[in-house]
């Protein structure tokens, strides 16, 4: 009896461990670029949870960049694409890929409310159509430029 409970405990301690390592390793996804500056009040929301901004503070798939309505915020993305975000501006990372020696190049984001400029890097050099930004009511389809776009209400 003490050996079949044994073996069922660690069985269930190996599973949890297993299922631990993998939630460790989807966390740990590499980041995509980081905070290069910010002004006031602004930080990006990861999750579900808030994290202040600070230089240096990585970014990932999947977070929102978001300012208040004093707030600024500059992001650098891997491939030197540069993204300024103005007051009262959010905007969510969909997908960013950039692997260049493998071919892979993606950059997917929202302006879902506020102002946004961009600096377009090596994704939009490389592979044009592999970069977009969506806006409530748009699609931009970047070709390699900078540009600045608006967009009022949320989501």
């Amino acid at each position: 009896m003490i050996k079949r409970f044994f073996l069922e405990g660690m069985a269930i301690l190996l599973f949890a461990g297993l299922n631990l390592g993998i939630t460790q390793t989807s966390a740990a996804e590499s980041p995509i670029g980081c905070i290069k500056t910010f002004q006031n009040k602004a930080g990006i929301l990861r999750e579900g949870n808030p994290v202040s901004a600070q230089t240096g503070t990585m970014v990932y798939t999947g977070d929102i960049l978001q300012t208040d309505q004093t707030g600024a915020l500059g992001v650098i993305f891997r491939d030197d694409t540069l993204v300024s975000l103005g007051p009262n501006s959010r905007v969510k990372i969909d997908a960013f890929l950039f692997q260049p020696d493998q071919g892979g190049f993606s950059f997917l984001c929202q302006l879902i409310q506020g102002t946004a400029a961009f600096v377009s890097g090596q994704i939009a050099k490389l592979a044009p159509e592999a970069m977009q930004v969506q806006t409530p009511i748009a699609t931009i389809g970047v070709r390699g430029t900078h540009f600045a776009v608006q967009a009022e209400g949320g989501e």
